[in-house]
């Protein structure tokens, strides 16, 4: 009697088992989203900041307004939520995995502020005139120095600078999802490939 019981609790045990493994891995995934959220918002919120010095140095524009970007503000708000989500992610990946995180959280991190860098250059004012500070009087103006220019060429620069390091740390740090997937498919078509060989031997 004790036998067809054992069996009979065991079977509905799979399907289970496997709704909770998907539902780690759902979760895993919210949690993916969550810390790259947080991230571009905040990277969003700083270059509205950032915005406001561009215009400081080449239109001569000294007043605060971060036009279409989020305003000053929104940074500490976004740090929280960073905060807040690298703890969620945490606890998400160490559930999906066993115990276990298969990788950090950094390169999504630095995913999340690229995208706000790119939202955030494409949303900079342009120049009243390129190459001239223009002064709030009529036919005020003075040839930009450095800072002008370094002001204008910093809407490429920037995201540049940031996306080579975005590329590196995906395509080559342990932490990188990308490089997760490609270790986990190397080993299971190795697996698959040596299985046969010993079931013949």
């Amino acid at each position: 009697m004790s036998t067809p019981t054992v069996i009979a609790s065991a079977a509905p045990a799979r399907p289970v088992g496997r709704l909770a493994n998907l539902g780690n891995v759902l979760l895993a995934l919210v949690a993916h989203f969550a810390v790259g959220g947080a991230w571009v918002l905040t990277a969003v919120a700083v270059m509205g900041s950032l915005d406001v010095l561009r215009r400081m140095a080449m239109n001569s524009e000294f007043a605060w307004d971060t036009g279409r970007l989020p305003q000053p503000w929104v940074i500490p708000l976004g740090l929280a939520a960073c905060w807040l989500a690298h703890v969620f992610f945490r606890w998400a990946m160490r559930r999906a995995g066993g115990g276990t995180a298969a990788y950090s959280d950094v390169v999504v991190a630095v995913a999340g502020v690229l995208l706000g860098v790119l939202l955030g250059a494409y949303f900079w004012t342009p120049p009243l005139v390129v190459g001239l500070k223009v002064g709030p009087a009529s036919g005020q103006s003075a040839p930009w120095g450095i800072l002008g220019w370094g002001a204008y060429y910093a809407r490429m620069a920037l995201p540049a600078l940031v996306g080579l390091a975005a590329a590196v740390l995906v395509l080559f740090s342990r932490h990188s999802p990308l490089v997760f997937v490609v270790r986990w498919l190397a080993r299971t078509w190795r697996t698959r490939r040596t299985t046969p060989r010993r079931a013949k031997d």
